[in-house]
């Protein structure tokens, strides 16, 4: 680590690639979903995902391996210091996966990128929880079919910094 986890997942995975896509390929980022994109299906899709998710990780979050990875996640933060740490690096996450990595191989492989660019963001969770680590290659088809339509990675952004500063949160005793 460079410094705190989080904002070395921006430095590698968000301002890394948009350096590459600016100064070395010259284009516009916001083809590579940094815009709003359709909003009237990506803000619905967001608000509904987040109240569902808030009901299934409230749950989850106390199951024994789920609760004994995350409590200690929080660190001592505050949950705003907590909010502000998970939202960088969903960010980061989100702009690599279904930003950067789901546009370039959509060019190649078209609609296939969504589950080309699921694989790898699910390899990225293993030694997670096992059912998080199950859940991973389908919630990052999810993402990549919203990131896809909406021609933005943000919608995605929103639901996953929600889910895992809730399940920080909640795992913790916070709330």
């Amino acid at each position: 680590h460079f410094v705190q986890a989080e904002y070395d997942h921006f430095f590698l995975e968000f301002l890394i690639p948009l350096g590459i896509i600016v100064l070395a390929w010259r284009e516009d980022p916001r083809c590579f979903g940094l815009r709003l994109g359709d909003w009237r299906l990506g803000l619905p899709i967001a608000i509904g995902g987040i109240a569902v998710m808030a009901v299934v990780i409230w749950y989850v979050s106390r199951l024994t391996d789920i609760h004994a990875y995350y409590a200690p996640v929080a660190g001592g933060r505050s949950t705003l210091r907590l909010a502000i740490d998970s939202g960088i690096d969903m960010f980061a996450w989100e702009f690599f996966f279904r930003g950067w990595t789901l546009t370039t191989l959509g060019r190649r492989y078209g609609a296939d990128a969504i589950w080309l660019q699921a694989v790898p963001f699910a390899l990225m969770h293993i030694g997670k929880p096992e059912l998080e680590q199950l859940t991973t290659v389908l919630g990052g088809a999810f993402f990549g079919v919203v990131a896809w339509r909406t021609n933005s990675f943000l919608w995605g952004w929103l639901l996953h910094w929600f889910m895992v500063t809730w399940v920080v949160t909640v795992a913790a005793g916070y709330v």
